[in-house]
C-alpha cells in the first residue's frame, strides 16, 4: 500500500498532475456549440460555420493558470459556406484536404493574463490561451483571446446542461500561408490571406465524467489508458493511471 502512495506521489510530482481541476466537455450534438470563420477579400466574403465541435477543458476553477490543459476540434467535413460547390473545395486535396487531415484543433497547454485567477460563479474572466493550432497537416504556437464564464449547477442553468457549466469564447485570426495552403490563382482577391476564426461552446464537467469517467482529458480515447506516462500530454489527466 505505502508503494502505491509513493508511486502515486512521484508520478504526480513527476508529470504535474492537476488533481484539483475539474474536467469538462461540451456535447458535440449541441449545435449552438461551433466554430465561425470569415474571408473578407476585396471581391468576396466568405462566412463559414462548423456544426460538432468537440470540446474537453481540464481547468482548475480556483487558479486557471495552474496546469490547465484541454482539446478543441471541427471536422472539416462538418464547414459549410451556403454553397455546395465552395464547401467541396474546402474539403479538397488544394485546400484544407480533409481526407487527409479531417480535423481543425487546438491544443491548449496554457493560460496567462487572466483578468481573475480564479472562476467565480457568473463572473466572465478574460484571458489568454496558448496552445497548438492544427490545420491542413501544420501546427502553430499560437496565443488566442478569449473569455471564460464558469456557472455553477442550478435551477436555471440546468435549462441549458446539468453540472457546473464553463462557457468559452475566442476570436483570433491566422494566415493560410502559414499553414501550406495556398490560394490559387483563379480565386485571388475572393479569399483572404488572413482568416478570422469564432469558437464558442458550453461545456459541463457533468458531460465529462458521464461520457469518460476514467480517462476525461483525453478526448480521442474513451477507454481508461493505465499507460498514459508514454504520452505525457494525455498522462497528466490520466486519473486511471496513478490507480494501477
Amino acid at each position: 500500500m505505502k508503494t502505491k502512495l509513493t508511486l502515486a506521489a512521484l508520478v504526480i510530482l513527476l508529470f504535474g498532475i492537476n488533481i484539483s481541476a475539474q474536467t469538462f466537455s461540451a456535447d458535440t450534438k449541441d449545435g449552438r456549440n461551433q466554430a465561425s470563420f470569415i474571408s473578407d477579400a476585396p471581391l468576396e466574403k466568405i462566412n463559414g460555420l462548423a456544426s460538432g465541435l468537440n470540446a474537453t477543458v481540464m481547468i482548475n476553477t480556483n487558479d486557471i493558470t495552474k496546469n490547465p490543459m484541454g482539446k478543441v476540434s471541427v471536422p472539416v467535413n462538418n464547414i459549410k459556406t451556403g454553397i455546395d460547390l465552395r464547401d467541396e473545395h474546402l474539403r479538397s486535396d488544394m485546400w484544407l484536404n480533409a481526407a487527409k487531415y479531417p480535423n481543425v484543433e487546438f491544443q491548449l497547454t496554457g493560460i496567462k493574463n487572466p483578468s481573475s485567477k480564479s472562476l467565480n460563479d457568473g463572473q466572465k474572466v478574460k484571458v489568454t490561451l496558448v496552445g497548438k493550432f492544427s490545420v491542413h497537416g501544420v501546427t502553430k504556437e499560437i496565443e488566442v483571446p478569449a473569455t471564460l464564464t464558469y456557472f455553477k449547477e442550478s435551477e436555471r442553468t440546468k435549462a441549458k446542461a446539468p453540472g457546473n457549466l464553463l462557457v468559452a469564447s475566442a476570436d483570433f485570426k491566422i494566415k493560410l500561408a502559414d499553414y501550406g495552403i495556398k490560394i490559387p490563382d483563379m480565386v485571388v482577391g475572393k479569399v483572404n490571406d488572413e482568416v478570422e476564426i469564432n469558437v464558442n461552446f458550453v461545456a459541463s464537467d457533468k458531460n465529462a465524467s458521464g461520457n469518460n469517467p476514467c480517462n476525461p482529458c483525453a478526448v480521442d480515447k474513451g477507454k481508461c489508458n493505465p499507460c498514459a506516462m508514454k504520452d505525457m500530454q494525455k498522462g497528466k489527466c490520466n486519473p486511471c493511471a496513478i490507480k494501477k
